[in-house]
């Protein structure tokens, strides 16, 4: 159970609150490289963090990620006219750069420029398919990401931003939590599913996993292990949290061996969040079939275009209670399995009534990670894993080893602290 003032400091991220402070010192997503793809194209309004963005390409080809508003009166730039290296709000005239700079003025005589007058501009960098900017102070910017799939062709990923109407914790809590793999996905893991009498068959379905975690620079590893069928060794499924709000899900029954998920809960604001997936491996990977295996191929579901979920508290969309007999859930997909739990929860999640128990460790260790970097930024110290080498963390799904630490599946692990 959790305090009213713990809750609201994990979930808000708007300027001045604690969690927005450690947000603001990472990389974080914007928007996909596809939505500003033509150079001198329209500009887009992006939400980040409760703040208002303009993002566009300008004649050069070059990503640049302004406050939305004119320094000069308050007009929306997404308004403007992309010109050359800059965008021009169509209300004066005023041209600036993408770094923020005024370059020209077209209702003022001599095209006199006021001195010290700048835009809100922010660093953008593109990577993997997505446009990353950094909303911080300048004398903290972290490096920039270096996830093993930025540097994938094309063919072999798979990105996916989807938009729904919830707090951002509900979403990576629910991507952190093990013990619910074999339950709420029971479609994706049993196939031939055929009622409650199969609830609990194989390694996969063992429900109540055991769980251990260590902390590492980056965030934490979680390792679950379950139970093998006679005669086989137990399984162990190891996934990374990554700062501030990533995770890995490793390749296995659900998704391919080889294969692997990278998710990223960023917060739009606080009762609305984006999740951008990039499924990832050695070999080429249909968006197809990816839509297919989320539940988000269903155009009354999901709108590719809009890039959001087309969902609300009232009906949960698409449930079919008529299939439950032969369906665990009622819904196609896994993606939208989780999207579902995470809309009915409420547009953010009172954490004062629940109650936790030893699955939940992995849930627990991610509150209290954030909950410690929100403080050690009120000290005047960086947030965990600010600075941290992204390009080599790994996750697994795998036999356990015998004999080992299971530290020893994922060598970018290096332990901080350990949780007995």
């Amino acid at each position: 159970m959790m305090s009213q003032t713990d809750n609201d400091r994990l979930c808000r991220t708007g300027p001045g609150t604690p969690m927005g402070a450690v947000f603001r010192r990472f990389w974080l997503p914007i928007c996909t490289s596809d939505r500003v793809s033509l150079p001198g194209g329209a500009p887009r309004l992006e939400r980040l963090l409760g703040e208002n963005f303009v993002v566009f390409r300008n004649a050069q080809g070059e990503v640049g990620v302004l406050d939305e508003l004119c320094p000069h009166r308050g007009a929306s730039l997404t308004l403007g006219r992309v010109e050359d290296c800059g965008i021009r709000c169509i209300y004066h005239g005023w041209k600036i750069g993408n770094d923020g700079a005024l370059l020209e003025i077209m209702n003022n005589p001599a095209n006199k420029r006021p001195p010290n007058v700048r835009a809100p501009s922010f660093p953008a960098v593109e990577a993997g398919g997505i446009v990353w900017t950094y909303l911080g102070p300048q004398e903290h910017q972290p490096p920039v990401p270096n996830f093993a799939f930025m540097d994938l062709p094309e063919n072999q990923r798979v990105l996916l931003r989807v938009d729904g109407n919830y707090n951002w914790m509900q979403s990576l809590e629910g991507g952190l939590d093990s013990s619910h793999v074999g339950i709420l996905h029971s479609n994706a893991a049993r196939p031939n599913w055929n009622g409650p009498s199969e609830i609990r068959v194989g390694a996969f379905e063992d429900t109540g996993p055991v769980l251990e975690v260590e902390d590492t620079e980056f965030g934490y590893h979680y390792a679950a292990f379950r139970r093998g069928a006679p005669g086989q060794p137990s399984n162990v499924r190891i996934v990374p949290f990554i700062m501030p709000s990533g995770r890995i899900i490793p390749g296995g029954a659900l998704q391919g061996a080889g294969n692997h998920t990278i998710a990223f809960e960023i917060p739009i604001d606080d009762e609305h969040t984006a999740t951008y997936t990039v499924r990832y491996g050695s070999a080429p990977i249909s968006r197809e079939s990816r839509l297919r295996e989320t539940g988000f191929d269903d155009p009354e579901v999901y709108s590719q275009e809009q890039q959001r979920l087309l969902l609300t508290r009232a009906n949960y969309n698409r449930q079919r209670r008529d299939i439950m007999d032969r369906n665990w859930s009622g819904l196609n997909g896994i993606a939208f399995e989780d999207t579902v739990i995470a809309t009915s929860m409420g547009p953010i999640q009172d954490r004062t009534k629940e109650h936790l128990i030893a699955s939940d460790l992995a849930v627990a260790r991610l509150r209290r990670r954030l909950l410690d970097s929100a403080a050690r930024l009120e000290l005047g110290e960086p947030p965990i894993g600010a600075h941290a080498d992204t390009r080599l963390i790994s996750s697994i799904d795998a036999p356990a080893p015998q004999g080992a630490h299971w530290r020893t599946l994922v060598p970018s692990h290096r332990v901080i602290a350990a949780i007995p």
